[in-house]
């Protein structure tokens, strides 16, 4: 093993060489900003562990509604289903800092410290990046990950295992008549056996850029943006709906379509997957062991992300 680079004498001379008062490290402040989407939070990933690097899985299908049956009718009897097998592999992630001996010895300024936090921390935005762009930056264009059924996770040509057409696509920009409509679509959708969801409305996530407009939306007594007396039943009737935005769903970080404009509403019984192999690890590996007498800060995680299936979501590219 022969490591080159990383932290030496020779790249940081101002923590190993001399003297000087502070050195002004990166800090990090994601979590307090209002409303952040985290890899983290268990109701916007459903996080579980996965034994194997490929986590194999069905759609699966309620069995029905109730039949009127008369008296000494004969019951009929009800198929359930599970299909549209999928794999999803999991993908490891790494990251190796090499800190060569002379530097490891002559610290002065707590660099060497600093780079285990800042493992940690870019190992937390790494995995909130991809789990987000992986499943909610990618719900109308399906080029990361598709549904079982073989498309985007919101689009008008879903199938049931049932046979039923599903769609979960809408166009309208996030307002409040807008908003209404994709909650309808959410409150119409069919179940897998055909028959209604009864999926509520508990959840909105959208773009940093649209934060404003999602909490205004939802939060104002009166209809927003309107000159007109109306009650705004976001904020009477549906209660704490949970509002999450980032800037990983936003055109700076995110490559796919209309990422500025696209946001998605859920029931609590979506299934944005999450599923993790290994949780961050971190090793110290030890000049004796390498060819050019360094040690080596080593870090890992392995996981996948994706949607499980469009059950209890509905998104809008906010383009009408």
């Amino acid at each position: 093993m022969n490591p080159t680079g990383g932290h030496t004498a020779n790249l940081s001379p101002d923590d190993t060489q001399t003297a000087i008062d502070e050195v002004m490290y990166e800090e990090f402040t994601r979590a307090e900003v209002p409303g952040h989407l985290s890899a983290q939070d268990p109701w916007f990933f459903k996080t579980s562990p996965t034994e194997s690097m490929a986590f194999i899985y069905d759609e699966d299908s309620n069995v029905g509604e109730f039949e009127e049956t008369g008296e000494q009718e004969e019951i009929i009897s009800t198929s359930t289903r599970i299909g549209n097998q999928k794999t999803k592999r999991v993908t490891k992630y790494t990251k190796q800092i090499p800190i060569s001996w002379e530097a490891f010895k002559t610290s002065q300024q707590g660099k060497r410290e600093e780079i285990g936090k800042q493992v940690g921390d870019r190992a937390r935005v790494t995995q909130d990046r991809l789990s987000i762009i992986n499943t909610y930056g990618d719900v109308t264009a399906g080029s990361i990950n598709t549904t079982p059924d073989g498309d985007a996770y919101a689009s008008a040509s879903h199938t049931t295992l049932n046979g039923d057409a599903v769609d979960n696509l809408e166009s309208g920009a996030l307002n409040a008549d807008n908003l209404w409509t994709i909650v309808q679509t959410l409150a119409n959708q069919k179940g897998q056996d055909g028959d209604a969801g009864s999926h509520n409305f508990e959840g909105l996530v959208t773009p940093f850029i649209l934060y404003k407009t999602a909490r205004e939306t939802l939060g104002s007594d009166l209809i927003p943006f309107s000159g007109e007396n109306q009650l705004n039943i976001f904020s009477t009737d549906f209660g704490n709906v949970m509002l999450r935005s980032s800037i990983y769903l936003g055109s700076t970080y995110n490559g796919a379509t209309n990422a500025n404009t696209t946001y998605t509403v859920l029931g609590r019984n979506h299934k944005m997957m999450r599923k993790v192999l290994s949780g961050l690890e971190t090793s110290m590996i030890e000049p004796k062991y390498t060819t050019t007498d360094s040690y080596v800060m080593r870090a890992r995680f392995a996981e996948a992300h994706f949607p499980g299936t469009w059950t209890a979501g509905a998104s809008s590219t906010g383009t009408a």
